[in-house]
């Protein structure tokens, strides 16, 4: 429930926000978002010019709450770069089971989109770009060989890891899980060989 004391603005976007998640952006039209939300669709139209300006400061918002969510629970997990770089399947655990999942609202989004011109689309591939950045840092970090390999396969073991928990309906923990061991055999492949 939205508190009715919230701002207009901030009423509409929290209601288009679980909405756009739970239902579909193009499941969604404009009169149920403002009567979900108790405003005059004048109010809405007077805060977001059109549906799509609604939708990119849904996405845009949304990036940003889950960047700072992210490097808070990041930062919780320390040790060598080596550690971090698998701590980070521990974090995705966290996130796989916080509320109702029902797959990446990004990719998510993005797919319902199906524009990569659509102004709401960079903040939808946003959040894989920090991911990936962070994780190339922590390669980087690691010295591993071929770092840039060792990154793409790990973005690769975290979104087979959403997919399969979204698709298969299978346990979140026990999935990351299996992704996080996968990390670890990964990682030691891309390990530096020890002088002698």
């Amino acid at each position: 429930m939205i508190p009715r004391k919230a701002e207009p603005r901030e009423r509409i976007l929290t209601t288009a926000t679980t909405l756009f998640y739970q239902k579909g952006i193009r499941n969604v039209g404009v009169d149920e978002i403002v009567a979900k939300s108790n405003v005059a669709k004048t109010t809405l139209y007077h805060h977001f010019a059109s549906k799509d300006e609604l939708i990119t400061e849904v996405m845009r918002r949304r990036s940003e709450q889950w960047q700072q969510w992210l490097f808070q629970a990041l930062e919780q997990h320390h040790g060598s770069p080596k550690e971090r770089l698998i701590a980070i399947f521990n974090v995705l655990g966290q996130w796989l089971v916080i509320h109702e999942f029902h797959g990446c609202p990004f990719s998510t989004a993005a797919a319902q989109l199906g524009d990569i011109q659509h102004p709401a689309y960079e903040f939808c591939v946003e959040p894989r770009q920090i991911l990936f950045a962070h994780i190339s840092h922590l390669a980087q970090e690691a010295d591993l060989c071929n770092p840039e390999s060792f990154v793409q396969q790990m973005m690769l073991l975290i979104g087979g890891a959403i997919f399969t928990v979204n698709m298969e309906g299978t346990s979140a923990l026990t999935t990351v899980e299996y992704a996080r061991q996968a990390a670890i055999a990964l990682l030691s492949v891309h390990e530096q060989p020890e002088l002698n």
